[in-house]
């Protein structure tokens, strides 16, 4: 076989030896030839003919060798969603055991359902290597979701009771007010129930003090009872001619007597311990002191009272001429709480 010779003037190439394989690649030396013109040991037999063609241009007398088919790169597997609903099945269970974070565990856990369910579909297929962590981030992803419902029932109960046992103490707290302040309301009325009732007594004794005060004070001639049933009375005084008087007059003094009359009118016996001589004032309020002579008429009430018992005290007394009208004679009887007074007053005749 003989190379077409190029069209250009070039020279043509040297001749190759008869019967060699012009397609044929070059012989490295000590493989399938020996050093000093001996044969071939063992050359490699061409499967297939080269194809014959033309030499590309600017190269001559050099053989072309068709280019071999690239390989194709193999498919990277797709694990990314495997992957992704692992981790969100993890955190979606994480944040459904923390239970205040489980509003947050729903989402992270629903997405890991999705992407291991997809992730399975691509394991199924062969698209995808990774079906244990899709089919771990499935079952996270659902118990994430169990959780984090189950979270949400748990808080919603639990606030319920807190709302309720709030409401409780709320009722609780408003009926015990309510029913403290009835009570304080019920205090304050019969407080003032008692101030009432206390006020009255205190103005029906004052009333009656003021009554019994009215009623002891008299014109000569009227009478007094006091409580242990002692009656007391003071006659109209008379004038008294002094016999043998001790002390001295005043000048133009009116001397007047003055006899009272008690009668124990109650049933036991009635002491007269501090009422033997009456107090006796004038008209300005000066006090006028007994007037004793050597009569012997003078009478003063000293001893007890039997039931039904009566005795008269007599004594005189010098009133002044300027303030003789009206005087008043004063009688005391009683001890303590029960001492009393009973004051007469008129003009000296």
């Amino acid at each position: 076989m003989t190379v077409p010779v190029p069209p250009d003037s070039s020279p043509p190439p040297a001749e190759e030896p008869a019967g060699a394989d012009p397609w044929a690649p070059p012989l490295i030396p000590g493989q399938g030839e020996t050093p000093r013109g001996g044969e071939a040991t063992a050359p490699a037999p061409a499967t297939a003919p080269p194809v014959t063609a033309p030499a590309p241009a600017g190269a001559p007398g050099v053989p072309y060798w068709p280019p071999y088919p690239m390989p194709m790169p193999a498919p990277q597997p797709r694990n990314g969603l495997g992957i992704a609903a692992l981790v969100l099945g993890i955190l979606g269970v994480v944040l459904g055991l923390a239970v205040i974070l489980f509003w947050l565990s729903w989402l992270p856990a629903l997405l890991a359902v999705v992407f291991g369910a997809i992730g399975l579909g691509y394991a199924r297929r062969g698209v995808a290597t990774n079906r244990a962590m899709a089919l771990a981030g499935v079952i996270l992803g659902v118990t994430g979701l169990l959780v984090s419902v189950g979270a949400g029932v748990f808080v919603v109960s639990r606030v319920q009771t807190v709302k309720e046992e709030r409401r409780a103490e709320a009722d609780a707290e408003r009926a015990r007010s309510e029913a403290a302040t009835k009570a304080a309301q019920e205090r304050a009325a019969k407080e003032k129930a008692r101030i009432e009732a206390e006020r009255k007594r205190i103005e029906a004794e004052k009333e009656k003090e003021a009554a019994d005060e009215r009623a002891r004070r008299l014109s000569f001639g009227q009478s007094y009872t006091y409580p242990d049933g002692l009656k007391v009375t003071m006659a109209a005084p008379e004038p008294y001619v002094p016999r043998g008087s001790v002390g001295e007059i005043p000048k133009d003094a009116r001397i007047v007597q003055v006899r009272i009359t008690v009668v124990n009118t109650g049933s036991a016996e009635v002491s007269l311990y501090g009422s033997g001589l009456p107090t006796v004032r004038d008209a300005k309020g000066g006090l006028v002191f007994t007037l004793i002579d050597g009569s012997g008429r003078m009478k003063i009430l000293t001893r007890s009272l039997a039931p039904g018992e009566e005795a008269d005290g007599l004594t005189a007394y010098a009133l002044p001429a300027d303030a003789a009208d009206p005087f008043s004679v004063r009688f005391d009887h009683g001890a303590g709480s029960e001492h009393k007074n009973v004051i007469w007053t008129g003009p000296p005749s």
